[in-house]
């Protein structure tokens, strides 16, 4: 039970929460053992802590030693034994210690003493011990002393995590301040602090950036000045608000108003404020708060409101339950007939704005239905077979529910729209054909539909002759095997889940999948199935469903041609006729181009174009006549307050549609747009200029030396695509000959900053090799990048000219040597004759020297032409294209 101290957990992490294991000798700790080894006069003492495995000395004065194994500890004996002092006087007369490793060879302790290193909390860590080499006894005073050290290094041991808990706050506090600062920045929160006696404020740059001033520190701004940017409309609310903040204290200013940005648009801001300082006379001095862009939250709130005064006229002409839910799961709207249910099942009726889950469902049923919500907040659309049951009447039906992404105009999702079909009927007819079991035979053989038996396995046990047509098997192919082997891939754990669905008791009807014919086709199938639990077996019905996939295909392509002219429109709908006549405007004219339909109709759409676009848009408009669908690149209009606006069209010519009978046109106000794309095209010329258009390859690559980016100018430069790039590792386009000398040049970014790697091989996109010189930088610790950043170019043309050089250079010196034997001929010869005329010229008749002439003049002849031939070998040699 005693052992169990020295694993105590508690002591434990007492002990690790010191942070003293392990670490590195500090003269405070060996001070003490000193003055102990002093007082006890010993030759040895130790500060010994001991945890679950050993016993490390934090200071051990007249001893080597750093620790020792748990298993010859002295010390660990106070922790077990749970006193505050063990003394050994003498270790051999001690059957504790008589045959300890330490008493019978090195170091040969003769006496221990150790006092307890007890904290404030009684967790005993170790001991202040010392140690001598022969039996001995201490004082009373001796003793006192002992202890009072001990108390001592625990005071330094407390001392030091104090420090190290109060260094760890401050460096905590300093990371959570850059944090505040990070999540204020991030968020697009604006703070301010106004001065009411000075009657300024000061704003953050995050605040001034809501309006477009553009500015990196905080600037002080009068109040007067900062009410000109509030809306006319807005402006005595504001100011009314702020008056009720400044007469009591406790009082919270939030309000929400418009405020003029600098390219002359209103946005919509959040502000929140509060006066903290004041004077004595109760008269604010100070006050404090924040300010946040909301326009796009309150667009979507308009946009809501928009949508559910669309739906709800089409809505509750069905006796079909639908209904819409918001990215929070509250109600935006629903029919009457959903109304009605719940009314009937719960008691009570939803309102919009309320929560949809609640506690009457219990909480399979709540969590079941969030999955399904869940799914289509994802983006998927799906439906879903349920049983209902009236807790009244107890009847029970059966419904297909739909759900749908429900999205904006600007194709944002903002919802869910959900659709319930009540398919009682068809359940029922599948439960009545089902209990027909003695008309089956005569069933399976005269329908065209597959109707089959399957055990608990999926094991066909019969099955009709329809399969022979719709999947081109046999029924004895069948029978024995099981269907899951037929059941297209992609649709094998769908249908499974349908059958564990099965098993569990539910029914299944209108099940779709897909099964691979004989041939290898795919045929789309529709399934009623249900488990017998009596006899084990599956009754299935399938219906070969490819007709009815076209016709949903059809519907489909019906729906979004309705969408498109009156769900989906841009902004304003309109229809022309083949002159541009406006014949059909809709509402949405006074919000776009502020002129009512009446304003419009009867008028020349080109009247209101600018005369800069016209013969553009006039030019687009013929196509009408030739095109399905034309798309208007972006022109000016003049709305109805004399302004210009850019406007984006697109024209869908349904002329021959008889309830149109004309051109449809979508069209929608782009001027901001407009200017944000001028603003991002000039940021992007920038950008193509000193990257993309650059005659360097700039890639990034991790440690692993993979690609994670590459600039476009690969290419031009190597004929790749950064996509090719992406994922596949920088060395394997290095030449196999080059690849040991570049890679132990590269790995030494690991150690420098930066490393200039020389010419080497890299593979061209069509499969040669071309020369690159690289600057490798390592930017593994700069979050923006964290990756090593590679600027390579292309230095081909560099290298091949210095090889043609060093080529040239060994082709004339070859001429060289070769023309220096062919000249030095006729040279001898020549000095030779020179020599004869100048040693014999008394000697010579008049024609022996004319002969001697004429060799000197043939000579030099040949010397010329020797030298002229070399000039034109030398010519010929270098091949001047190899230095262009």
């Amino acid at each position: 039970m005693a052992e169990n101290n020295i694993v105590d957990i508690k002591r434990l992490e007492t002990l690790l929460s010191f942070d003293v294991m392990d670490t590195l000798p500090e003269s405070v700790y060996d001070d003490i053992t000193a003055l102990a080894a002093s007082i006890c006069n010993t030759p040895t003492s130790l500060i010994s802590l001991v945890d679950d495995e050993r016993q490390f000395f934090k200071s051990h004065h007249g001893l080597d030693v750093k620790q020792t194994p748990l298993e010859v500890s002295f010390c660990k004996h106070v922790i077990i034994d749970n006193e505050d002092l063990l003394i050994v006087e003498n270790t051999h007369e001690d059957e504790r210690f008589a045959n300890n490793l330490l008493v019978t060879e090195y170091p040969n302790i003769g006496f221990y003493a150790g006092a307890s290193l007890t904290t404030t909390q009684g967790h005993r860590l170790g001991t202040l011990c010392v140690i001598d080499y022969e039996a001995k006894k201490l004082s009373p005073q001796q003793i006192a002393s002992l202890k009072t050290l001990a108390n001592q290094v625990v005071q330094l041991l407390e001392l030091r995590r104090s420090k190290k808990i109060e260094e760890g706050q401050r460096r905590d506090l300093v990371r959570k301040g850059k944090l505040l600062d990070n999540i204020v920045k991030a968020t697009g929160i604006g703070i301010w602090e106004r001065n009411l006696k000075e009657d300024a404020i000061v704003f953050s740059s995050n605040a001034l950036e809501l309006l477009g001033i553009s500015h990196t520190k905080e600037i002080l701004i009068k109040i007067r000045k900062w009410l000109t940017y509030v809306h006319p409309d807005d402006l005595i609310k504001v100011k009314e608000r702020y008056s009720n903040c400044f007469k009591i204290k406790s009082q919270v200013c939030e309000l929400q108003y418009r405020m003029k940005h600098t390219d002359g648009h209103y946005i919509w801001v959040n502000e929140y404020g509060k006066v903290l300082t004041w004077n004595n006379e109760n008269e604010p001095l100070l006050m404090y708060g924040t300010i946040q862009d909301i326009t796009e939250k309150v667009n979507h709130r308009e946009e809501l409101e928009r949508l559910k005064n669309n739906q709800e006229a089409m809505i509750n002409s069905t006796k079909d339950l639908m209904w819409s839910i918001d990215l929070d799961f509250k109600l935006i709207t629903a029919n009457s007939s959903f109304h009605k249910l719940i009314k009937r099942n719960l008691g009570f009726s939803y309102k919009e704005g309320d929560y949809t889950f609640t506690e009457t469902y219990d909480a399979e049923t709540n969590n079941k239905w969030k999955a399904y919500f869940n799914r289509a907040l994802k983006g998927e659309t799906f439906s879903i077979k349920h049983k209902f049951e009236d807790p009244i009447k107890h009847w029970i039906t059966y419904g297909l529910t739909s759900f749908n992404p429900l999205l904006d105009s600007k194709g944002k999702q903002i919802g869910i729209t959900c659709f319930s079909k009540d398919i009682t009927s068809e359940v029922l007819s599948q439960q009545v054909l089902l209990s027909a079991k003695e008309e089956m035979d005569k069933i399976m053989e005269a329908s065209l539909d597959i109707i089959c038996t399957m055990d608990e396995e999926g094991y066909f046990l019969s099955i009709n002759k329809a399969c022979k047509k719709i999947w081109g098997y046999e029924p004895k192919e069948l029978i024995g095997t099981q269907y899951i082997d037929l059941v297209f891939e992609e649709d094998q754990n769908a249908t499974q889940d349908s059958a564990y669905s099965l098993l569990a008791g539910e029914k299944e009807t209108n099940f779709e999948n897909r099964y691979v014919h004989k041939n290898g086709t795919l045929v789309p199938m529709l399934w009623s199935s249900n488990w017998d639990e009596k006899d084990c077996v599956y009754y299935c019905i399938a219906r070969d469903n490819t007709e009815k996939k076209k016709a949903e295909l059809q519907l489909e392509n019906s729906e979004r041609r309705f969408k498109t002219l009156v769900q989906e429109g841009t902004e304003l709908i309109a229809i022309f006729d083949q002159e541009a006549k406006f014949i059909y405007v809709s509402p949405t004219s006074k919000n776009t181009i502020k002129m009512s339909p009446e304003e419009l109709l009867g008028t020349i759409a080109f009247d209101h174009i600018h005369l800069d676009d016209h013969q553009e848009v006039y030019t687009q408009f013929l196509e009408v006549a030739n095109k399905k669908q034309v798309y208007f690149k972006p022109f000016r209009f003049k709305n109805g307050e004399g302004k210009w606006r850019w406007l984006e069209t697109i024209a869908t010519n349904q002329i021959d549609e008889p309830s149109i009978n004309g051109i449809v046109v979508n069209t929608r106000d782009v001027t901001e747009k407009k200017k944000a794309e001028e603003l991002l095209e000039n940021s992007e010329r920038r950008f193509k200029t000193l990257v993309q258009e650059g005659s360097d390859i700039i890639g990034i690559i991790n440690k692993h030396e993979i690609f994670s980016y590459v600039s476009p100018t690969s290419i031009k430069t190597l004929q790749i695509s950064p996509e090719e790039f992406i994922g596949t590792n920088v060395f394997d386009y290095v030449h196999p000959d080059d690849y040991e000398r570049i890679h132990c040049q590269f790995i030494k970014i690991f150690e420098i900053p930066q490393v200039t790697i020389g010419p080497f091989r890299f593979k061209h996109g069509n499969g040669s090799w071309i020369w690159m010189e690289t600057i490798v930088t390592n930017k593994l610790d700069e979050p923006t990048i964290n990756g090593i950043v590679v600027n390579s170019k292309d230095v081909t043309t560099r290298v091949r000219h210095i090889n043609a050089i060093k080529l040239q250079n060994a082709r004339l010196k070859e001429i060289a040597w070769t023309q220096s034997h062919i000249v030095r001929a006729p040279v001898a010869r020549l000095m030779g004759l020179i020599n004869l005329i100048k040693n014999e010229n008394e000697g010579l008749h008049s024609n022996e020297k004319e002969e001697v002439l004429n060799f000197i003049f043939t000579s030099a002849n040949e010397i010329d032409t020797v030298i002229r031939e070399t000039v034109e070998k030398t010519a010929s040699a270098i091949d001047i294209e190899e230095f262009q």
